[in-house]
């Protein structure tokens, strides 16, 4: 649970609320307490679904579907409202930690409270389906172990069985480590995809590791589909009644009355000869299960629809062969099918680099305790990078070796961060309460800490000369690098900050506004004197919040990225847009110059980072593997090393890519 954040909303209908409970791909779960004082979990529809219409639709049908779900073992859908302009849905809170969670803190279930689970989750699942709804995202996170018995939670993505689907056909939604084989191929689970999923949750929860683990997604995926799971160790029937779940065949899972009744009756399945696959209508996958992860502006918006079913070999997009073992919970990303007219089981991931453009990552930062990792610098030689998040802390790395330089503790929820040119200090905001701090980076000792505001800093920049950082939200402002004293202050009325950038020659100070409630002068970025925050200018074209901004190397040129799934560059002299560049379905969260200017970078909501050329506005590649939404990158000053950062789950990796 966290606090809201400046931009959150207070109220929601008639539910006031008080703290943040969690995000997922749909949208933003919020702790929220009823006019009789109830409390209650309020889910809030992201504005990218909530524009679409067919969502919308499918929305209102599923939260209607949702609303007759009983039961002891689900939380009950209590209110809802599906033509607000951003649609919420609300549940009974449950309290008490997920899975996930106590399995993380206190170890495995023993096989007795295993078995209990089994049935209780069954129990859940069955009401879910008895209503012909399928949950189609069961995993440990979305299951809490309350006081009186385990509550399956979030309908977020679930799909009415008895209804046309209005998603696009072979979509996969969902999460690897816990999919049925049919739901990874892109096809539509039925209630025996749920059945699987739970056989997967069994096993972490009796072993503490999924039944498919392995060191990248790619891997899980072969693994899912070409493999036994390991559930080595476990009592005999409890292993039965898990590999019974984990039946590669849908119609050899079990009833969910089996696991209610009689668990321990269940015959595990004879295991299939090791590379033998699966039978066609197992895996079959269609032309019409291909989407186009980036597109450029005069491309087609689906691939061109093919015959029947092609051949089995996939391209995973969104996905490397880096991603930790740790986080094999990461939300699916989309399959690229190729036919290829075989008829053979598919073959292992290829290594870097990708065809098509795709780059899968070089490498990786981690350290030990550290799960969540929002913001990320570099210093001006690229030999240290630093990065933080909720966890209180800031890492910094060695990017030659990989190895944890030092660790600096209590700086609380780390919303901003910024090396000084030398490299020297390194500059952090914290959220709650608002305050500036400035560590020496080579001990960690804390140099300066002053209060920034009611708010924490969503972004800091420091001068090119050093001796000032600009910062933001609500308003920008300007502090003395050696005191942090505030110099000066631009008013934006409370519009709020996402981004700031010094120009190379210190002269102008770029900001992003994110348009809070819409106020003025939300969506544009403003263009401020360096030493005295004037107003010098304003660049007005996105028509959602601004993200990111960035000055190309030589100053001429900025580039600006939007929730409105663009990236646009601006002429800083004439302030006018020299080009737009479309990401497709991706909102663009942050973006960069490359060191030559030549090339442009967002980091993206579809857990990518793109470059574009600068001039052109071509796609150049496109770098995958990161398991999260990608919140920010920087680059070595050669340009031949990007790091990513973005963990809307715990995560906690620094991803690398070489370019």
């Amino acid at each position: 649970m966290e606090p809201l954040h400046p931009g959150d909303p207070r109220r929601i209908g008639p539910y006031e609320l008080e703290a943040r409970l969690g995000a997922g791909g749909m949208g933003q779960v919020f702790l929220g307490v009823s006019p009789g004082a109830r409390r209650v979990a309020v889910k809030v529809i992201r504005a990218e679904h909530a524009e679409d219409e067919r969502f919308r639709r499918r929305f209102a049908r599923e939260v209607e579907a949702a609303r007759r779900v009983g039961g002891f073992h689900t939380a009950q859908v209590v209110d809802a409202d599906p033509e607000a302009e951003s649609p919420w849905l609300v549940t009974a809170f449950i309290p008490g930690p997920s899975l996930q969670q106590s399995v993380a803190e206190r170890g495995p279930l023993d096989p007795e409270a295993v078995r209990e689970l089994a049935a209780g989750l069954a129990e859940g699942l069955a009401a879910i389906h008895a209503c012909g709804l399928v949950h189609r995202d069961l995993k440990p996170g979305n299951v809490i172990m309350a006081a009186d018995g385990p509550r399956i939670i979030d309908f977020g993505i679930a799909r009415a069985t008895d209804a046309t689907a209005l998603t696009s056909h072979n979509v996969v939604v969902g999460t690897y480590a816990y999919m049925s084989p049919e739901q990874v191929l892109g096809d539509a689970p039925g209630p025996s995809g749920d059945v699987f999923s739970l056989g997967c949750v069994l096993a972490y929860a009796a072993t503490g590791a999924g039944p498919f683990d392995a060191t990248s997604i790619p891997a899980i995926v072969h693994r899912l589909l070409h493999e036994e799971p390991d559930l080595s160790g476990l009592p005999g029937d409890l292993s039965n009644m898990i590999a019974a779940c984990l039946a590669k065949d849908p119609e050899r899972r079990p009833p969910l009355d089996a696991l209610i009744t009689a668990p321990k009756s269940i015959e595990a399945p004879a295991p299939r000869p090791a590379g033998t696959p699966l039978p066609d209508d197992a895996v079959g996958t269609h032309a019409n299960a291909t989407l186009v992860a980036t597109r450029r502006q005069d491309a087609p918006a689906v691939a061109p629809p093919g015959p029947a079913p092609v051949g089995r070999r996939a391209l995973l997009i969104g996905a490397g062969a880096a991603t930790a073992v740790a986080m094999a919970g990461v939300p699916a990303a989309l399959f690229l099918t190729r036919g290829d007219g075989e008829r053979k089981a598919a073959a292992p991931p290829a290594p870097a680099p990708r065809p098509d453009g795709l780059l899968s990552p070089s490498g990786s930062l981690t350290a030990e305790k550290v799960e969540t990792l929002d913001e990320v610098a570099i210093t001006s030689d690229g030999r240290t990078i630093a990065a933080g998040g909720l966890d209180s802390t800031i890492t910094l790395w060695d990017v030659a070796t990989g190895r944890v330089l030092r660790t600096i503790e209590k700086t609380g929820w780390v919303s901003a961060l910024a090396f000084s040119p030398d490299g020297r200090s390194v500059a952090s905001s914290c959220s709650t309460p608002g305050l500036l701090l400035i560590w020496d980076a080579a001990t960690g000792r804390i140099k300066v800490n002053v209060r920034s505001g009611e708010f924490g800093l969503n972004s800091l920049a420091y001068s090119p000369d050093g001796r000032t950082i600009a910062g933001g939200n609500p308003d920008a402002q300007l502090f003395d690098a050696a005191t942090g004293r505030r110099l000066a202050t631009f008013d934006l009325r409370n519009s709020g900050v996402n981004a700031v950038a010094y120009s190379p020659d210190g002269k102008l100070v770029a900001v992003g506004v994110d348009g809070y409630y819409n106020k003025p002068p939300g969506n544009t970025v403003q263009l401020l004197d360096g030493r005295t925050l004037r107003r010098r200018g304003q660049l007005v074209g996105h028509t959602a919040n601004v993200t990111g901004v960035a000055f190309s190397p030589d100053g001429t040129r900025l580039a600006s990225s939007s929730a409105d799934k663009t990236v646009r560059i601006w002429n800083v002299a004439t302030r006018r847009t020299v080009a737009v560049i479309k990401a497709g379905e991706a909102t663009v969260k942050d973006t960069k110059f490359s060191p030559d200017g030549s090339s442009v970078l967002g980091a993206c909501s579809d857990r990518t980072v793109r470059i574009w050329n600068a001039a052109t506005g071509a796609l150049t590649a496109t770098l995958v593997g990161h398991s999260q939404p990608v919140s920010k990158v920087v680059l070595t000053p050669d340009g031949h090393t990007v790091a990513g950062v973005g963990s809307s789950k715990p995560d906690g990796t620094v991803t690398l890519w070489k370019v």
